[in-house]
């Protein structure tokens, strides 16, 4: 086997020498950072923020729907069939609702949990290759202030878990590579149950990533033996994992896994322009860089020390591969998202955390005057928070007024310059790149907290705006446009809500199956849902293009002769409410 990094051999380097006495203490100190940096980052902060539609907002309302009708095989939203994605993130969520309730916290627990397994298998990865836990800890701690890490680690989607898995899959399988014995076994079989249960939460990318990323390794390490036998028995851990399932859900909807395979994924890859999501083959290189803020501004410095390390390690080969290749593979495809990427994060933290480590060990004094930026940019938004505007109707950035966030944005600009200019002036190369992550940590960490709100339109984070209304709808029905949906679910559980004009993403679902024809209200049927509506069981619809919507409602008033209906229009959002009665002024 090829040797290890050159990292590891360095001598020379007192200030990151492994037995020194500072570099204990910056051992001890990283390893303390590491649960303080997780907590701040991606367990304090959940609730802080508004859910965000229509992601999060799926993502609640399947699950809620699990729970409330029983159905753990099948995923339903509004009561129709939805196979665009396996089951095991739906599960996830729902035992997390089940232990939390049904809130913005529970939502994000599952993201947060598996972004924070992903940093523990980079910690075992490096230790296991550098001997080192100081370097461990702070390639987890570069990790976790990534920008992309951050947000999608907090947000509830389903590409956390799925890079979290995907993750503990490829550091198994390497670790089952390095071992011998029954401790091969067990870390195969480890990478095998990951990647099964990736499968479980995103379909076929769980097998075509570790696969597209170990396979090239393989042969670079000219391992062609281990090419043809290693893959065994992961590849049967990962069947048993999904064969229960998956046969389960053959029996119940024959259609999931034709739908899945052709739909989900190939049309997707290869469907050119009418894919979902299409984009140009570069648009994930800008978003990879801009994802690894803020150490990308390091890039140079991570270039130069990365040429430190010796390109023979497999561990450095299968960094790169790991990086590199998925990128790659997914820039070839027709659908673009910019949460696909999320699994060449973690490698690429390895990478900047050594080159950087490198780097400064050579060049203890470099100067990287990031104070300059930070420190007049953080006085100056302390200084404007007391002139900023109140009312998002002329300005204000926040719904409540809350121009205080701006001042702790400022603040916190500060005390990161005073960290980086802290790292500038420490002889440690390790201890320099531990104290850059501090700042970065302290801006996500209270960065939900933050969030816009006033230069958002309400129907991107619209709970609280529909909050008021849940009396109303309860028991009543409900129409929604397809973007609407699921905060409608989320925020009106007890009302009977229909799809209404258009059916969005459960379109395959209402056309394939007879029993789903009744959640489909078209335009031409309308009418008579109108003229029924009562005091005692209003009708109320729901959509997020209130000029249009409002326009075809009056038109449909005069052709007609219906009565007027009560609108609420506010910011991208209008609610509409036959008879006009049955809206309170004030709800």
């Amino acid at each position: 086997m090829a040797r290890g990094p050159r990292i590891n051999r360095k001598q020379h380097m007192n200030s990151t020498a492994p037995n020194s006495p500072r570099s204990r203490s910056t051992e001890r100190l990283a390893l303390l950072l590491v649960p303080i940096l997780f907590i701040g980052i991606f367990i304090l902060p959940l609730g802080l923020r508004p859910l965000v539609g229509p992601d999060e907002t799926r993502y609640a309302a399947i699950p809620a729907e699990m729970i409330e009708t029983g159905e753990w095989v099948v995923p339903h939203l509004l009561g129709v069939r939805y196979f665009e994605k396996p089951v095991l993130g739906y599960w996830m969520t729902a035992v997390s609702f089940l232990g939390f309730g049904e809130n913005a916290f529970a939502l994000r627990v599952p993201p947060a949990l598996l972004t924070g397994l992903s940093a523990c298998l980079l910690m075992v990865f490096v230790r296991r290759w550098t001997r080192r836990w100081d370097l461990a800890a702070i390639a987890a701690m570069v990790f976790m202030t990534t920008l992309e890490v951050a947000i999608l680690g907090t947000t509830a989607t389903l590409d956390a878990p799925f890079a979290g898995l995907v993750t503990t899959s490829i550091v198994c399988f390497f670790l089952g590579w390095r071992a011998t014995g029954p401790p091969r076994v067990g870390w195969l079989v480890a990478s095998g149950v990951a990647c099964g249960c990736a499968f479980m939460v995103k379909g076929f990318l769980a097998v075509a990533i570790p696969g597209i990323v170990l396979a090239p390794w393989l042969l670079w390490q000219r391992e062609w033996r281990s090419l043809l036998t290693l893959p065994f028995i992961p590849g049967i851990a990962a069947i048993l994992v999904v064969l229960p399932w998956g046969l389960a859900v053959h029996e119940s909807a024959p259609q999931f896994w034709h739908y899945f395979f052709w739909v989900e994924h190939i049309n997707r890859y290869t469907g050119g322009a009418n894919a979902q999501h299409p984009q140009p083959w570069w648009f994930f290189f800008p978003i990879f860089l801009l994802g690894l803020f803020p150490w990308i501004l390091t890039l140079p410095f991570v270039i130069l020390g990365a040429r430190r390390l010796r390109i023979e390690s497999p561990e450095v080969r299968l960094l790169l591969c790991w990086t590199f290749i998925p990128l790659a593979f997914f820039s070839f495809s027709s659908g673009k998202l910019p949460t696909y990427i999320l699994p060449c994060f973690a490698p690429a933290a390895i990478l900047i955390t050594l080159g950087l480590v490198e780097f400064f060990s050579t060049a203890p004094g470099k100067r990287t005057y990031g104070e300059w930026l930070l420190f007049p940019l953080g006085i100056l938004l302390v200084a404007i928070t007391p002139f900023m505007p109140l009312d998002p109707s002329i300005g204000s950035a926040w719904n409540d007024g809350g121009e205080w966030r701006l001042a702790v944005l400022g603040g916190a600009l500060v005390v990161w310059g005073f960290f980086d200019l802290r790292s500038q002036r420490t002889p440690s190369s390790t201890r320099r790149v531990l104290l850059g992550t501090i700042g970065p940590a302290l801006i996500f960490a209270i960065s939900p907290a933050c969030l816009p709100t006033g230069w958002m339109k309400i129907s991107k984070a619209p709970m609280a705006w529909l909050a008021p209304y849940s009396s109303l709808a309860e028991g009543n029905l409900v129409l929604v446009d397809a973007s609407m949906m699921h905060a409608a679910r989320c925020a009106w559980p007890d009302a009977e809500i229909r799809l209404f004009s258009s059916t969005g993403e459960l379109s395959w679902g209402v056309m394939n199956f007879d029993e789903h024809d009744e959640w489909f209200v078209e335009n031409s049927e309308f009418p008579p849902f109108a003229e029924a509506a009562t005091l005692d069981r209003p009708l109320m619809i729901l959509t997020d293009d209130p000029e249009g919507q409002q326009a075809w409602f009056d038109e449909l008033i005069d052709q007609r002769n219906l009565a007027a209906p009560s609108y609420h229009a506010e910011r991208g959002i209008l609610l509409t409410v036959w008879p006009a009665e049955a809206l309170p002024s004030s709800p």
